[in-house]
């Protein structure tokens, strides 16, 4: 007993030693789980990485992970306790990640996803996508990740942040990849892959084995098309998408969320049948029919 005692102190008196090369931290992941780990700080603590959010959203499965951009500005009409409810919709709807360019909507995501600590499914990581020059602030405001782009400083987020990096030629995959020292390993490719199909799968291809890339898709697309396009994208060599403007502060916001949850995840062919908050339980269009026609009220009010 006396020896096992021993062995304890010593392993733990090792670690205080080496305390500024290692810490003893919890990782939670999306599924709730928390292991406890010995992390090599040389690491965790490159600048313009984002090693967290990549075990997020990279599924050893393979399977895509859906991220929603919400497109809400101060002035939308959506309050706090709306975005509260959605949050936890989304939430329970699989969605992985939520991305914000409103410091607000940030704040009061980030807020309510905290509540889901050591629930299941547990917290979606909240990503700033708006200025560089508010990226401290989003991060105050609970913000899990930063985006930057090849132009800004790899330390304008902060030692500790996590940063996606937004490409859209070599050009810039090779300069971030120089400004960060090749530390960078989470990139959103920020142009349509129907642009250029080569250049886009040309920069798939250059960024590192190991980094996970984003793929960014436009909503609402005629015939549900969002949920082909991602899918291929995924050939390419993409782990996750990340859908324009999903959520708008609508009430077809949840619907489509999870239309977009169950397309991209989903096996199956691209027809589907859709139940829930949809049709006449809304009063929207909001869903799928049975023939593959989709068909959303917010596209029909913008034509």
């Amino acid at each position: 007993m006396m020896q096992q005692r021993l062995a304890s102190l010593f392993c733990l008196s090792s670690l205080l030693v080496l305390g500024s090369a290692f810490i003893v931290t919890p990782i939670r992941n999306h599924d709730g789980l928390t292991t406890t780990t010995a992390l090599d700080m040389s690491t965790t603590a490159a600048i313009g990485d984002a090693t967290n959010l990549k075990s997020i959203l990279k599924k050893p499965s393979k399977v895509l992970t859906v991220g929603v951009d919400c497109d809400v500005s101060d002035n939308n009409n959506i309050d706090q306790l709306e975005i509260a409810i959605l949050s936890m919709q989304l939430r329970k709807s699989k969605v992985s990640s939520i991305w914000c360019s409103n410091l607000q909507a940030v704040k009061e995501f980030s807020a309510e996803q905290e509540s889901a600590k050591g629930s299941f499914p547990g917290p979606l990581p909240i990503i700033y996508s708006g200025s560089a020059e508010d990226c401290s602030a989003a991060l105050e405001n609970g913000a899990s990740a930063v985006v930057l782009s090849s132009e800004d400083d790899p330390s304008t987020a902060g030692e500790n942040a996590e940063v996606v990096w937004k490409v859209s030629s070599l050009e810039q995959v090779k300069k971030v990849l120089e400004a960060t020292a090749d530390a960078a390993n989470v990139f959103l490719v920020d142009m349509p892959a129907s642009d250029d199909e080569e250049q886009f799968e040309a920069i798939v291809q250059a960024l590192p084995k190991t980094s996970l890339c984003i793929a960014s898709v436009e909503p609402m697309q005629e015939d549900g098309a969002e949920i082909e396009i991602g899918k291929n994208l995924k050939k390419v060599g993409c782990g996750s998408v990340l859908v324009r403007s999903a959520i708008v502060g609508d009430p077809e916001d949840l619907p489509y969320a999870q239309f977009l949850v169950e397309g991209l995840t989903s096996k199956a062919s691209s027809e589907f049948k859709f139940t829930g908050l949809t049709g006449s339980t809304n009063g929207h269009f909001g869903g799928v029919q049975a023939n593959g026609t989709v068909k959303w009220r917010r596209v029909e009010e913008q034509q």
